[in-house]
């Protein structure tokens, strides 16, 4: 991890959930596979959007693809649950880091203008 991304704290949630949720993930079933995929595809995309917005003048398309995916992931996490993958508290406790990372890249978007 370089000064810049410490600097950046959005990136230190990111990976932190990533690493994280690569527990979660093992728990779904092989036959799910395509879901299971989904997530971990969209997580690490959300981290890539991050670092070219962050390098760029016009970050705003970026952010956007950003916060549609963090969405998705909303979306996959309550799938898991519903689908009985994790527990309530699990639910809880990912639902809870990605609003912090929603509203941390809300603010990064107010920010920008």
């Amino acid at each position: 991890m370089n000064y810049k991304e410490d600097k950046f704290k959005l990136i230190t949630k990111i990976k932190l959930f990533i690493l994280e949720s690569e527990k979660m993930l093992e728990n779904i079933p092989r036959y799910d596979f395509y879901n299971r995929d989904r997530f971990r595809e969209d997580i690490t995309e959300v981290l890539h959007l991050v670092y070219l917005a962050n390098n760029i003048d016009n970050k705003l398309i970026y952010q956007q693809d950003i916060l549609a995916r963090l969405s998705m992931i909303d979306f996959y996490l309550e799938r898991a649950y519903n689908f009985k993958y994790i527990s309530e508290k699990q639910l809880y406790k990912y639902s809870y880091k990605l609003e912090e990372i929603i509203k941390m890249t809300k603010g990064w978007m107010n920010s920008n203008g």
